[in-house]
């Protein structure tokens, strides 16, 4: 099988993800409105319960079917093994998930008035057992992936256009959205039969593949417990649908960012694990390395420039009742740097060399911490409280990881080459927050103070003469004059 270039499945991913943040930014302004605080705040209190079981419905199966698809990546036949291994050994833990869920939420565990909609996201469920995007990462393939879901998340767009129009639909909401997942996972299956070669059932292996993912499973509820339980502690300590409709937007707008900041990781995972296995070390590291200073180039403006924009930004492009919005913002902006790092760390090191067990005591410390903290902050301060959770939890689990791998990873040689861009951030802060604070909120004013900001970022990333991005740019130009000959 060829094996595309890094740089090819980034651009691949990357436009995926800048897909990921343009339907929200045409979405949300709609959905916002239509379904108020309140029908925001009910979606994201159900949808944080059914993660509960879509998780554990997945065990630890993404990460552990991407590494161990990508151990045998010109290998056919032993790529199908363990394929079939890990999709009958996962449909097992979907079913089991799916009973109780659905057993759970229809004699109302979890609220008489979410029971309609915790029944509609049992699909997300479901399509646990359909999701193979994890044999098409690990063999590279992102084109297909990136496809796949740019179709499947425009015909959600049209139809949410088309059948959502008051805080009454917001269960048909839910369905396009569930359905949009399960659509998504069933129509990567067309492309298998390309892939995978005949394999008799004596050959598949079950057990060997339960207890690896097992391994990864604890991580994965590890931190769910610090991306959803924070919601799901809002709704039952505040009981205030339009607190978690304020941090649910608040979230939302940082992890659009997020992605575009954690794409590389997704590309370099499958990289990283077949390097391991050949031996090449210092590759890895010069993967992590390159990796570390596109978080701070990409991450530490936008940092700074969520928190200039926050309070001109929010109030056109939500609308009314998201006042707590802004703040949050502000409190949540540090996970560019906070999570980007860590995803390198945690993502592109400890799982492609197999160190799953520090990997999981690294989450579970930040899990740990982040419900003790939760229980506390939201209690004095709401919503905002769990912003403050968020951050000592995240902040937690990188530095974990960075002890972790302190001998092969220097954090003093990531400074060494990133400091430019956090001083570059803080030059491009300084215009940017006096222009948001003497500009009225309106589409046109929040454009200005992000081209004010892009430009002075730039310029200074010129004068400081960064390496990196010079090189960048070279490696653009010159495969744009290979395709121009």
């Amino acid at each position: 099988m060829k094996k595309k270039s890094v740089v090819v499945n980034y651009l691949y991913n990357l436009t995926y993800q800048l897909f990921v943040i343009l339907v929200p930014i045409i979405v949300t302004p709609y959905i916002s409105r239509i379904l108020t605080d309140i029908g925001s705040g009910q979606y994201s209190f159900s949808y944080s319960i059914s993660n509960y079981f879509t998780l554990i419905a997945s065990l630890g199966f993404g990460y552990y079917g991407q590494r161990q698809i990508a151990k045998h990546q010109n290998d056919p036949k032993k790529q199908s093994i363990d394929f079939w291994g890990i999709i009958i050994t996962r449909f097992i833990s979907v079913i089991f998930s799916l009973v109780i869920y659905l057993l759970m939420s229809s004699f109302g565990a979890f609220g008489d008035k979410y029971v309609m909609l915790l029944q509609i996201l049992s699909i997300n469920v479901i399509a646990v057992g359909f999701d193979i995007a994890f044999f098409f990462n690990a063999n590279e393939e992102f084109k297909k992936t990136v496809l796949r879901n740019v179709i499947v998340k425009v015909l959600s767009v049209i139809c949410i256009f088309v059948f959502v129009k008051d805080i009454d639909d917001l269960w048909i909401y839910t369905l396009i959205q569930a359905l949009s997942v399960l659509l998504g996972n069933v129509s990567l299956w067309l492309y298998l039969p390309k892939y995978l070669v005949k394999v008799s059932m004596s050959e598949i292996n079950i057990k060997k593949h339960i207890k690896p993912a097992l391994i990864l499973f604890l991580p994965a509820i590890a931190t769910s417990i610090y991306t959803t339980l924070d919601k799901t502690l809002i709704g039952v300590i505040t009981h205030d649908d339009s607190q978690n409709g304020n941090y649910e937007y608040a979230d939302r707008l940082i992890k659009m960012v997020l992605t575009v900041i954690t794409a590389l990781g997704t590309v370099l995972i499958p990289r990283n694990a077949k390097r391991f296995e050949d031996g090449d070390i210092e590759g890895v590291k010069k993967n992590i390395y390159l990796s570390c200073r596109f978080v701070f180039l990409v991450g530490a403006p936008a940092m700074f420039g969520m928190m200039a924009i926050a309070y001109n930004f929010v109030p056109w492009f939500l609308g009314d009742g998201y006042d707590l919005v802004p703040l949050l913002l502000i409190l949540l902006a540090p996970l560019f740097l906070i999570i980007g790092l860590s995803n390198v760390f945690g993502l592109q090191y400890l799982i492609p060399s197999a160190q799953d067990k520090k990997f999981t005591l690294c989450l579970i410390i930040g899990a740990v911490s982040n419900l003790v903290l939760n229980i506390i902050m939201i209690n004095f301060w709401g919503a905002y409280g769990a912003a403050g959770a968020t951050i000592v939890a995240e902040a937690l689990v990188t530095f974990s990881m960075l002890m972790f791998i302190r001998k092969d990873i220097k954090f003093t040689n990531i400074l060494k080459y990133c400091w430019k861009y956090i001083v570059s951030s803080i030059v491009m802060a300084v215009p940017c927050f006096l222009l948001s604070y003497y500009l009225s909120s309106s589409i046109l004013n929040t454009f200005i103070i992000v081209i004010t900001g892009a430009i002075t970022y730039g310029i200074m990333i010129l004068i400081l003469r960064d390496k990196f991005v010079f090189d960048l740019l070279n490696k653009v130009l010159l495969k744009i004059k290979k395709k121009n000959k």
